[in-house]
C-alpha cells in the first residue's frame, strides 16, 4: 500500500508557533520585571514602616513572593492561550489566500474566501475575491468567443474545399457567380480571423503605454485613417460626411488612429438604415479636441450602454458575422483614449448612435 504524503505546511515551518513563541517571550517578561518591581516595592515600603519585626518581615516578603508568582505563572498562561487563539483567528485568511494562490497556479479558480473583517486583511480578501471572479468571466468569455469562431469557421473551409476540389476536378465550371461566392465565404474566414487577433492587440494595448505622444495636425491624421475605409464603404455603399476643424493636438499617432479606426469599423459593421456616417472633429474647450463618429444603426438601451465599453460585451449575442463582433473593438479603444488621458462616451439615439472621445490640444 502506498502511504499518503503529508500535507505540506501553507506557512513556514513552525511559523505559528515562533510567532506566539515570540510574542509570549515578551509578554512573559514584561509580567517579570513588573512582579519584579512591584515585590522590591512592597517590600521596600513595608519594611519602612518599621511595624514588622524582622520574622515578619521575611514572611511577609515570601508570602508576596509566591502570590506574585503564582499571579505571573497564571496571567502568562491564560495570556498564552488567548494569544495563540486571536493569532489563529487572525492568520487564518492568509492561510485561506495562500491555499487559493496554489489553486490559481494549478489552474482551478477557488470559491470566494468569507472576508468579514474591515481590517486591511479583509480588504485585501476582498480585492482578491473579486479578481479571482473577474478572471473566471474573462475566462469564460474567451472560450466563449474562440467556440463559436471556430464553429463558424466549419462551414465556409467545407464550401471552399468542396467547390475547389470540384473545380480542379471538373466537376463544374467556374463562373462570375461562383467566384463572387467563394469570395464571400473567404471574407467571412478573414473577418473571423481578426476577430482573433484583436484578442491578442488587446493583450499587446494593456501591455503598452501611448504616452510617447507629438504635436499633429488632427485633420491629416483623421483624413490618412478615413482613407483606409474608403473600400469598405463603397462596398457597402455607405456615404461619409466630415466636418473637421483644423488644430494642432498632442497625441500618439499610432494610438490616435486605432480609436478611430475602431470606431469606424463598428459604425460599418452595425450600420442599419439609411444616411451617411458623420465624423466630426471639434474644439469643445482650451485644452480639449473631441471626434465624433455618428451612423444609423439599431437602438441601443440604457443597460447596454453601460456595458458597451466592457471587455467582450457584445450588443447583438449572436453569431451573425455583422452584428456578432469580438467585443474587444470599443474595450481596446476605451483602453488607449485613457492611456491618452482622455474621455471616451456614448450618445444614444433612436436612429442613429454617436461614439465620441477627446485628445489633448497642443499649448
Amino acid at each position: 500500500m502506498s502511504r499518503r504524503k503529508p500535507k505540506k505546511s501553507l506557512f513556514p515551518k513552525g511559523f505559528l508557533w515562533r510567532l506566539s513563541a515570540i510574542n509570549i517571550l515578551v509578554i512573559a517578561t514584561a509580567i517579570a520585571v513588573s512582579s519584579w518591581a512591584v515585590y522590591h516595592t512592597a517590600c521596600f515600603l513595608v519594611e519602612g514602616m518599621g511595624n514588622f519585626g524582622e520574622l515578619r518581615q521575611k514572611q511577609f516578603n515570601a508570602t508576596l513572593f509566591q502570590y506574585l508568582w503564582i499571579f505571573s505563572v497564571v496571567i502568562i498562561t491564560f495570556g498564552s492561550i488567548l494569544h495563540l487563539h486571536f493569532v489563529k483567528k487572525l492568520i487564518h485568511p492568509i492561510h485561506q489566500l495562500i491555499e487559493s494562490t496554489q489553486q490559481m497556479k494549478k489552474g482551478k479558480y477557488p470559491e470566494p474566501i468569507d472576508g468579514t473583517n474591515d481590517d486591511e486583511v479583509g480588504e485585501l480578501v476582498n480585492h482578491f475575491n473579486e479578481l479571482v471572479l473577474q478572471l473566471k468571466h474573462n475566462e469564460k468569455e474567451r472560450k466563449k468567443m474562440v467556440a463559436d469562431i471556430s464553429h463558424e469557421l466549419r462551414t465556409p473551409l467545407a464550401n471552399l474545399n468542396g467547390y475547389l476540389k470540384a473545380l480542379e476536378n471538373g466537376m463544374i465550371d467556374g463562373n462570375p457567380d461562383l467566384y463572387h461566392s467563394l469570395l464571400k465565404e473567404s471574407e467571412r474566414m478573414t473577418l473571423m480571423l481578426k476577430q482573433l487577433e484583436q484578442l491578442k492587440e488587446w493583450d499587446h494595448v494593456n501591455v503598452r503605454n501611448f504616452i510617447q505622444k507629438e504635436s499633429l495636425r488632427v485633420e491629416k491624421v483623421i483624413e490618412q485613417t478615413i482613407r483606409m475605409f474608403d473600400w469598405s464603404l463603397k462596398q457597402e455603399k455607405i456615404p461619409l460626411n466630415l466636418a473637421i476643424e483644423k488644430q494642432s493636438v498632442f497625441i500618439n499617432e499610432e494610438g490616435f488612429q486605432q480609436v478611430l479606426s475602431n470606431l469606424l469599423d463598428n459604425a460599418i459593421q452595425y450600420y442599419q438604415g439609411s444616411g451617411p456616417i458623420m465624423v466630426v472633429g471639434k474644439v469643445i474647450s482650451e485644452d480639449r479636441y473631441r471626434v465624433t463618429v455618428t451612423g444609423p444603426s439599431q437602438p441601443i438601451t440604457e443597460e447596454a450602454e453601460k456595458r458597451i465599453f466592457d471587455r467582450f460585451y457584445r450588443i447583438d449575442p449572436s453569431r451573425n458575422r455583422k452584428t456578432g463582433g469580438s467585443g474587444l473593438g470599443l474595450a481596446i479603444a476605451k483602453e488607449i483614449v485613457e492611456q491618452h488621458g482622455g474621455n471616451i462616451g456614448l450618445i444614444r439615439g433612436e436612429e442613429q448612435n454617436s461614439f465620441w472621445f477627446d485628445v489633448e490640444i497642443e499649448q
